[in-house]
């Protein structure tokens, strides 16, 4: 092993767990360090030799290792048996290449690798580090992008849902959302202030989806996340800004469950899909994310039925899938066009 076992468990090495900052740091240092088109240069930040006449073999983990301590990158030497942790994970997920074992060393310090950014991978934006950095990583990116709608309901009470930002100037809900309630003209999205009225609502005549255009400061969308077909036993989770009583301010939650069945019709012809994840009332106009970070479909109605109170049973949730979502944004006819991933 090349390196002192001082470097590795000193008190100026990072040995605790790390949390999400510093995961998220490595991984994007690790696409950098580990990218095809930076090898060479690479080789010249650590002082390694390119062999002369043919091009640099693909570096190792511990030479990110020295880049990360040549660079001072953390106020502490990175614990070297941590990094290869966390970049075993970003090959294991598909984010890395394995490109080879080199000499024999303690927990991979010597294995090479290799980071190619794809087409279909780089619409995908900061959504295509979730598989390595997980759930919270996932709430982190979704979070900022939703957006609480309120209301009242016919009876003067308080109700809302939730958006989706799309674009710089359009909301996702559903239409039941915008259309079960008097909207507040006055809402307040990521900090601004803006005016919604009739003329800035646009709903589906068959689809439970409807596209508000903000008119004023430019929104942050939700850029990366693809919208993708929900598939069975898949786990997903919900977010959206479900009612919360006895709390000051309206919150994004999470919520972890599977999808049951990819396909439903329900009794008014609608396609849907049923997930575990518990949606709660203003949920509805959230999104359904998969836990390897795609759209997969709307929150919109719990589906328990009525069922004998001496039964056991467990809820299903309907959401519309996305596939129905993509198609009917386009039949809106606004110049919206979700991203999608097709299966082959």
């Amino acid at each position: 092993m090349s390196m002192e076992s001082n470097q590795l468990f000193g008190h100026d090495t990072m040995n605790a767990p790390w949390g999400l900052e510093s995961r998220t740091k490595l991984v994007a240092l690790a696409c950098h360090f580990f990218n095809a088109k930076n090898i060479a240069a690479n080789h010249s930040v650590i002082n390694k030799e390119v062999p002369s006449g043919r091009n640099p073999e693909p570096l190792t983990v511990s030479d990110f290792h020295k880049c990360l301590e040549v660079n001072k990158t953390f106020p502490k030497a990175p614990n070297a048996f941590r990094v290869v942790q966390i970049v075993e994970q970003m090959s294991s997920t598909g984010l890395l290449v394995h490109a080879g074992h080199g000499n024999r060393s303690v927990a991979g310090l010597q294995d090479h690798y290799l980071y190619f950014l794809t087409a279909s991978e780089a619409r995908r934006d900061l959504f295509r580090l979730v598989p390595v950095l997980g759930p919270e990583y996932l709430y982190k990116l979704c979070a900022s992008g939703l957006v609480h709608i309120t209301g009242t309901n016919g009876d003067g009470k308080t109700v809302a849902g939730t958006g989706l930002i799309v674009d710089s100037s359009h909301i996702l809900t559903c239409r039941h959302v915008v259309s079960d309630m008097i909207v507040d003209e006055k809402q307040v999205f990521q900090g601004n202030e803006y005016i919604v009225n009739k003329a800035s609502v646009h709903v589906h005549p068959e689809v439970d989806v409807a596209v508000v255009r903000m008119n004023g400061p430019l929104l942050s969308p939700l850029k990366g996340a693809l919208f993708k077909v929900p598939v069975v036993a898949q786990t997903v989770y919900t977010l959206g800004y479900p009612k919360l009583p006895g709390l000051r301010d309206a919150s994004v939650t999470m919520q972890q469950g599977a999808v049951t069945n990819a396909s439903v019709t329900s009794l008014s012809g609608e396609k849907l899909f049923l997930y575990s994840a518990i949606s709660r009332p203003g949920n509805s106009g959230g999104p359904v994310m998969s836990e390897d970070g795609y759209v997969v479909g709307l929150s919109i109605v719990d589906a328990t039925g009525q069922y004998d109170p001496s039964d056991a049973f467990s809820p299903h949730y309907a959401g519309i899938p996305a596939q129905v979502v993509v198609g009917a944004v386009e039949d809106l006819g606004l110049g919206i066009q979700l991203p999608y991933l097709n299966l082959e």
